[in-house]
């Protein structure tokens, strides 16, 4: 059984591509980012029960990666462009996810990525991933569909309820997201702050469950 990263947030999306990805076989290896806002643990808590409930689905244990992001965050808004804080945010999150496959032995990423989605998934932002990725390969089984067909599998497998219930969320989101990133601006932004020591603070502090 070939290992993947799979990276899950508490939304509907990346569920989905959680339960997809092991219905062709995959063993997943989750990570999710957390920020502080999460005062009662309540992401936390429905990011544990999400992969508890996706697990039935598979005989092997699910491995999650929990990861405080604040002070990821706190660099991007303090030292960047704030329009550029979701696509940094999402690159920094895919060279962690890359950095925990290296250690797991897979080079295999798997985002709820759907085009057009959220800011960081519109067709220019997507290409901004690129060039980070280059010895891995990042599998996005949702891209095609929207909404309705999301909401429909989730119904199906029994996550709905739980996906759709209310948690903390996302403090840093720009007021202005920019969905046409260019490549030489994210590189200008990211010369700012020192990628290097946000991936092994990361990967310091990660907490790691095995259901």
């Amino acid at each position: 059984m070939k290992k993947a990263i799979s990276l899950l947030s508490g939304g509907l999306d990346s569920p989905v591509a959680l339960y997809l990805m092991i219905k062709k076989g995959y063993e997943p290896i989750c990570v999710s980012f957390l920020t502080s806002d999460d005062d009662t643990h309540s992401m936390r808590d429905k990011i544990i029960t999400i992969v508890r409930s996706i697990s039935n689905f598979t005989n092997k244990n699910i491995k999650i990666y929990i990861i405080n992001h604040d002070s990821n965050l706190d660099s991007f808004k303090e030292n960047c462009d704030r329009k550029l804080t979701c696509v940094l945010c999402k690159r920094l999150m895919i060279r962690i996810a890359r950095e925990i496959g290296r250690r797991e032995g897979t080079n295999i990423i798997v985002t709820g990525d759907i085009l057009g989605e959220q800011a960081s998934q519109t067709l220019d932002n997507l290409f901004m991933y690129n060039d980070i990725i280059k010895e891995n390969i990042i599998l996005r089984p949702l891209i095609g569909l929207n909404k309705l067909d999301v909401i429909k599998i989730n119904e199906e497998i029994g996550i709905y309820d739980t996906c759709s219930q209310k948690s903390a969320n996302c403090q840093y989101n720009p007021q202005f997201p920019e969905t046409h990133a260019r490549i030489n601006e994210i590189i200008n932004a990211e010369s700012h702050i020192i990628i290097k020591e946000m991936i092994e603070r990361s990967m310091n502090k990660a907490e790691l469950f095995e259901f």
